[in-house]
């Protein structure tokens, strides 16, 4: 009886953890965390934001990513990936980071850790060809609040 607990408290303890150091590349295609049957809040409502310092780019370009949480709600991970906005394929990579995690599977990157965060910068690097990049993302608040599809704006100069 006891080992039969402790196996189950084992299981609904990492069920619980979600991906307190990162999205696996298996998230790749659907950017949801696996947090049970919870489901994604609008993108809409949520109270972060992803602004892009350039829209196009260059061969070997950097565009940096700013995940922000402009009303101060801190956030627990996130993933964010960047894609040609003409054809829906990822492209690019980024760069490693302090609290973040590469997933070049897919030109993603995603949280190392669940610590709170306000904000992260990210830098990605152009493929060695020209043309259009756009990022989205989700965002994890807290195990069962999350933000699914959002997008970035580009910044104004």
């Amino acid at each position: 009886m006891l080992k039969t607990s402790l196996v189950i408290f084992i299981v609904a303890l990492h069920l619980a953890s979600g991906w307190p150091t990162g999205a696996p590349s298996k998230a790749c295609e659907a950017m949801l965390p696996k947090h049970g049957s919870n489901r994604p809040q609008p993108a809409h409502s949520s109270p972060y934001s992803f602004v892009q310092s350039a829209e196009s780019y260059r061969p070997g370009d950097q565009v940096i990513v700013y995940v922000q949480a402009p009303t101060g709600t801190p956030f627990k991970g996130m993933m964010v990936q960047a894609y040609d906005p003409r054809t829906n394929n990822t492209i690019g990579e980024f760069l490693e980071g302090v609290g973040l995690k590469k997933i070049p599977e897919c030109a993603s990157m995603s949280h190392s850790d669940n610590r709170d965060k306000k904000s992260a910068t990210l830098v990605w690097v152009a493929p060695q060809d020209s043309g259009n990049v756009r990022f989205r993302g989700t965002i994890v608040q807290q195990f069962n609040t999350f933000y699914h599809g959002l997008s970035a704006t580009v910044q104004k100069a």
